[in-house]
């Protein structure tokens, strides 16, 4: 089975899981989600789209769609991954907000991690000033602050080893599935 994983990364922790993930397959390419082609996609058996999650939004998840009437015969995964656990309610969120329900694709999430030093300059600053809005004055977000305040000094690393456990799980029973063929 000929697999090609797309990503989009941000800050490292998407491209990450995808080398990761690229060395435990057999037969497989990685290329950055900006260089999603069709004519390249239809040369491959599984295609696996990985990407951020902002606000409920899968980032460049639309760029991955607009190619799904020409591949929606292959095996489609889509990873978010986020910040937040993976619960059911979660992944309804992410296939409401995402419009997944419209497709046949199976969606994985797995937890990222966050360093603000790896954002733009601006993006890093806009935060700041976001975050320091939303608390405000008030006394009795104190402890709040303080959280947020070690968000923003300490990276936060997180490695979802039983989701990527999960999805290769997936990714061998279709591989043995299609040598039977």
């Amino acid at each position: 089975m000929k697999t090609v994983i797309y990503y989009y990364s941000k800050t490292g922790h998407t491209k990450a899981y995808a080398f990761s993930l690229s060395q435990r397959l057999e037969n497989v390419d990685v290329f950055k989600a900006k260089q999603m082609r069709r004519r390249v996609m239809k040369q491959y058996d599984t295609i696996i789209f990985m990407s951020p999650v902002h606000g409920n939004r899968i980032k460049y998840v639309e760029k991955f769609l607009k190619h799904y009437p020409k591949i929606k015969e292959k095996n489609l995964f889509i990873v978010a991954v986020g910040m937040q656990p993976a619960t059911s309610e979660r992944r309804e969120t992410l296939i409401t907000v995402n419009l997944l329900d419209e497709y046949h694709i199976r969606l994985y999430e797995l937890m990222g991690g966050f360093d603000i030093n790896k954002l733009p300059w601006i993006l890093r600053k806009l935060m700041k000033i976001g975050l320091k809005a939303a608390m405000g004055k008030d006394e009795t977000l104190k402890a709040q602050q303080d959280q947020v305040n070690s968000f923003l000094k300490f990276p936060f690393e997180y490695n979802d080893i039983s989701g990527i456990e999960r999805l290769l799980d997936k990714l061998h029973e279709l591989d043995r599935a299609s040598k039977m063929i």
